[in-house]
């Protein structure tokens, strides 16, 4: 699965934050879709992550203060645990995941890309 997968269109993305939480497994990365336009706000949200790696391009700024364009996106095949790829202009993050959804402003609750039963709110 591809960043043409999310179902967002042909535009591009930058992400503005990555939220880490080791507690509670989940990665949160806040996205823009169509930063020069439209400028929709999503978040990709993934529980149950493990073996966290991080590979940076440049100096890391704040990850709450980020402004990196969004390269691609890998997701892996369907299964108990899939591996995740997240690469943008200034990092590449890649980490093990249980389950994944997508949220917009336009979307009542999340938008499941795994079946509902897979799912784990965040």
């Amino acid at each position: 699965m591809d960043y043409q997968a999310l179902g967002l269109g042909a535009a591009a993305s930058v992400v503005t934050a990555v939220t880490v939480d080791k507690d509670k497994h989940t990665i949160m990365i806040s996205c823009l879709y169509n930063p020069q336009d439209t400028q929709m706000p999503y978040t990709l949200c993934f529980t149950q992550c493990e073996h966290i790696t991080w590979q940076t391009f440049n100096t890391l700024p704040d990850l709450q203060q980020l402004d990196a364009e969004l390269i691609g996106v890998s997701l892996g095949p369907s299964g108990a645990q899939q591996l995740a790829m997240l690469t943008t202009d200034v990092f590449e993050l890649s980490f093990v995941y249980g389950s994944f959804s997508l949220q917009t402003p336009t979307s009542a609750s999340f938008f499941d890309v795994l079946p509902r039963a897979s799912r784990v709110g965040c």
